[in-house]
């Protein structure tokens, strides 16, 4: 997995989802070759409004080991749905406010 700091967000009408365009050229953290693109899938977060918004994320191929990368934007917490500053709010007690279900905090606070 790759995490972008460094990007820029388009909408995309014709696919109803958000582009997210890294500005920095991606290398494999396995083998530290230039990453080229393969494809994209969907994925979607959810906002500390509980707004569910659907984001095409790019699938980048490394030459040398043959590895697919999902390149993830910071905003985005692997394999979780909500993003990561509501994440890390729950947590951390700074948010009064969460649209997930007490169940779901209760387990962000035990996989801590």
């Amino acid at each position: 997995m790759i995490i972008a700091t460094r990007y820029t967000v388009d909408y995309d009408e014709t696919k109803d989802a958000y582009k997210i365009r890294n500005m920095e050229m991606p290398s494999c953290p396995d083998c530290g070759m230039l990453l080229s693109g393969y494809d994209t899938r969907r994925r979607h977060a959810i906002d500390e409004m509980g707004i569910v918004r659907w984001y095409l994320l790019r699938r980048l191929h490394c030459p040398g080991c043959q590895k697919l990368h999902l390149e993830l934007p910071d905003f985005m917490q692997p394999k979780k749905h909500y993003e990561a500053k509501l994440i890390k709010g729950a947590l951390d007690g700074s948010s009064d406010t969460c649209p997930a279900d007490d169940s779901t905090i209760r387990r962000w606070k035990l996989e801590k």
